[in-house]
């Protein structure tokens, strides 16, 4: 068993690589070597005549606490459950084993030559052979300079979610000025700058999207309640191109703005939605950089910077979804004057 990142339950310090570590032989608890010497017994001894078992007991514990947590295995410190990177060592929380390496023989390690069966050096990460490590930031050094000193390890910390597209995303726009179109961005619009916690832009976009639904949602059902469009809609219905025209102009003059209004509105919507799309990401990117390099400087303390980030950081869900039930009663406020 790994007793990396466990405490001893002698001194309560966690168990680091490298550690002396005897364990008793009746019931498996782990130990300093120091500390079980100057205790003499097993820090658990009460416990064997009840058949206590160490390993057992940690499953148990893990079973029942692991939605909770991610406890990194270097220090042990338990990092929130969306976390990659560990906010107290900066270890990798998760490795993943490749199927092809589960089920490939040719991927065995060799200890007497160093190499597997192709004659290729086997992995040597610190959690075994032949695994690999997920990792957050795609293939970016976590020290690679996203712009003004900040890291991308940083930018991860703080995005939290979706942090391997937004890494990727930023390092092009750092060194290419170039960015992705953003497709949620399109859909949620104002809505996504919030959940972001782009609260200032969100608040201003969200304002004009909610002004323009509303209008577009009174025009709608104006015209769709107005007799004076049937003859319009028949027309359309039939795709007569001539009779639309012909029954158009004999409309009255409020009504013919209301119909311009109306279109108008619709494109000013879908460009608005489009221009969000491709801004959103480099909107985002500043935001970033701006708020990581703010956290930066106030806190006196460098150590709480990595908890500092992650606090401030990620997203506001709540807000999201209040926004979205927002919309949906909006959306059917027309229907309760019909």
């Amino acid at each position: 068993m790994d007793y990396i990142g466990y405490k001893c339950p002698v001194c309560d310090k966690y168990f680091h690589v490298g550690d002396d570590v005897v364990v008793c032989p009746e019931c498996g608890t782990p130990h300093h070597r120091e500390c079980y010497q100057n205790l003499g017994r097993c820090a658990n001894a009460d416990k064997h005549k009840d058949g206590y078992d160490y390993q057992q007991d940690v499953v148990n514990e893990s079973s029942d606490n692991n939605s909770n947590f991610i406890e990194c295995k270097k220090c042990g410190f338990k990092n929130d459950s969306d976390a990659f990177f560990c906010n107290k060592c900066g270890n990798a929380l998760f490795e993943v084993k490749t199927e092809q390496q589960n089920q490939n023989p040719q991927y065995q390690q060799n200890p007497q030559n160093g190499q597997n069966q192709q004659g290729q050096p086997f992995d040597t990460s610190p959690f075994g052979p032949n695994v690999v490590m997920f990792d957050p930031l795609a293939g970016v050094n976590p020290n690679t300079d996203m712009g003004d000193s900040v890291t991308a390890g940083e930018v991860a910390k703080f995005v939290k979610q979706n942090t391997p597209y937004f890494i990727l995303v930023f390092n092009n726009i750092k060194k290419f000025a170039r960015s992705r179109f953003n497709f949620s961005a399109m859909l949620f619009g104002g809505g996504y700058l919030l959940y972001r916690k782009m609260y200032k832009i969100g608040a201003i976009i969200t304002a004009i999207q909610t002004a323009l639904t509303i209008a577009y949602l009174y025009l709608n059902y104006y015209i769709a309640s107005n007799n004076a469009y049937d003859k319009l809609f028949e027309a359309t219905a039939n795709n007569d191109y001539n009779a639309f025209l012909h029954h158009y102009a004999e409309l009255p003059q409020k009504d013919l703005y209301f119909i311009l209004l109306f279109v108008f509105i619709s494109f000013a919507t879908l460009v608005l939605d489009i221009a969000i799309g491709f801004c959103a990401n480099r909107m985002y990117y500043k935001h970033c950089i701006k708020e990581i390099t703010k956290i930066k400087t106030e806190t006196k303390e460098p150590s709480k910077v990595s908890e500092t980030l992650v606090k401030k950081g990620g997203v506001n869900i709540p807000l999201a979804l209040s926004l979205w039930f927002t919309y949906i009663i909006i959306s059917y406020l027309p229907q309760f004057f019909s």
